[in-house]
């Protein structure tokens, strides 16, 4: 079977966040250890109908050896399918949120593997192992072209010491660390009336005004966005804005920080 674009361009972006991972077994599927728990590896078939109306279909888990004993791999098939068929949505790829997921509910799963041992020291330390980089956030869809890949996130804040807060956790995930540039925009109404807006091109000039000025005109507040984007080698000149732009608007809209209107831009492009 040939794949479609989409699926085309969701595997090639995920290929470009987590490069030593993915591996493509032949047209129509793929294995990828899960990010930051590669003993866990996933096989995904692509069904003709996705991501239209059919999502990936889960063949099977695979345990490495150090951990294989641990684990009753029909039993995480079934978890695992249950979180797969929890963030597709027709229409929308999901091989992405589903790794994102997944992070999420193996820091549960991790929590038995602790050896009795070494309880004392983990113990100082178990708050911080509970956090979740991406809660809070939602995700916009990557966008991939000539091998850069963008992707927007964004999250509620009521405070600037709030936003600055969720940013940092968000950067302790180790594929957002890896990113050429993570440019962000906020903008937050306060007490008595004073309001916060304010941007970081992080490097890639003119971004994250470009990014405040969008969500300006999209009215959004009390929010903070953040655009990574991973480089690929190639240059990709001006459009890096138009894909920037596109991830900003759609994670705004996907968080329902704004509504639709024509000040937004009209209908979201599709992938």
């Amino acid at each position: 079977m040939v794949l479609n674009d989409d699926v085309s361009d969701e595997i090639d972006a995920i290929h470009a966040i987590y490069p030593d991972l993915l591996t493509i077994v032949n047209n129509d599927r793929i294995t990828i250890k899960v990010p930051q728990h590669e003993d866990f590896t996933l096989q995904i078939s692509f069904p003709e109908n996705y991501p239209k109306s059919e999502p990936p279909h889960l063949v099977e888990v695979g345990l490495s050896s150090k951990i294989s004993s641990l684990y009753d791999p029909k039993y995480l098939q079934h978890l695992f399918t249950e979180v797969l068929d929890s963030v597709f949505h027709e229409g929308s790829v999901c091989i992405f949120d589903l790794l994102t997921e997944l992070d999420g509910v193996l820091y549960d799963e991790n929590e038995e593997e602790r050896d009795d041992s070494e309880e004392d020291d983990i113990s100082d330390r178990l708050e911080s192992l509970k956090l979740d980089p991406f809660e809070g956030w939602y995700v916009s869809d990557p966008i991939t072209d000539r091998k850069s890949t963008f992707v927007a996130f964004a999250a509620k804040a009521d405070t600037e010491e709030e936003a600055f807060e969720k940013l940092e956790l968000l950067r302790t995930d180790n594929k957002i660390a890896r990113a050429n540039h993570l440019m962000i925009a906020w903008r937050i109404k306060g007490e008595n009336g004073v309001s916060f807006q304010d941007c970081d091109d992080d490097g890639e000039t003119a971004a994250g005004g470009r990014m405040l000025h969008l969500i300006t005109v999209m009215d959004a507040w009390n929010v903070i966005v953040a655009v990574g984007r991973w480089f690929g080698g190639g240059h990709i000149g001006p459009d890096r804005f138009k894909h920037i732009n596109s991830t900003t608007r759609e994670v705004i809209l996907k968080g329902k920080f704004a509504e639709v209107t024509s000040s937004s831009h009209g209908k979201k492009n599709s992938k």
